[in-house]
């Protein structure tokens, strides 16, 4: 994806991120934001993963020994516009180390919860392991490399 196509994307996806200076990190294959540096000197940032479809974003802070997952946001795009699908919060006496599992797992599971909801409100049914599978494969999409 070229440096144009993504700011495109950002700004009709995630307009609140249409001004800021995204770049593409190879070791976390994600899109990260440039921090800011509390007071208490830990460094908080956006990344971002993006399928054709679905945006996860992850509110991640840099501590002076571990990153921190402390939110996970997902959204779904049609190609015009973004719409807000579930967030997921970490703080006070519950934060999480960052971990690609973890993340992975959380973020398979808020789109799980989501698809259930929508299969509720449709009077359809699908099987549980069906609906997991199926969140896993759209998560995995947004993991594979943006890059070469």
């Amino acid at each position: 994806m070229n440096n144009t196509a993504l700011q495109t994307i950002v700004a009709k996806s995630l307009p609140a991120l249409s001004g800021e200076s995204l770049t593409y990190s190879p070791s976390r294959n994600m899109f990260v934001t440039p921090g800011y540096t509390c007071a208490s000197g830990n460094t908080y940032f956006k990344a971002i993963r993006f399928s054709d479809h679905l945006v996860v974003y992850y509110d991640l802070s840099l501590g002076y020994k571990y990153t921190f997952l402390n939110g996970i946001k997902l959204f779904c795009f049609d190609g015009q516009k973004s719409n807000f699908i579930a967030q997921k919060c970490w703080n006070g006496d519950d934060w999480k180390v960052f971990s690609e599992q973890f993340a992975k797992e959380q973020s398979i599971l808020m789109l799980k919860n989501f698809l259930e909801g929508q299969l509720k409100i449709q009077g359809s049914y699908v099987s549980e392991q069906e609906i997991y599978l199926y969140a896993r494969n759209m998560i995995e999409e947004t993991q594979r490399k943006q890059l070469a």
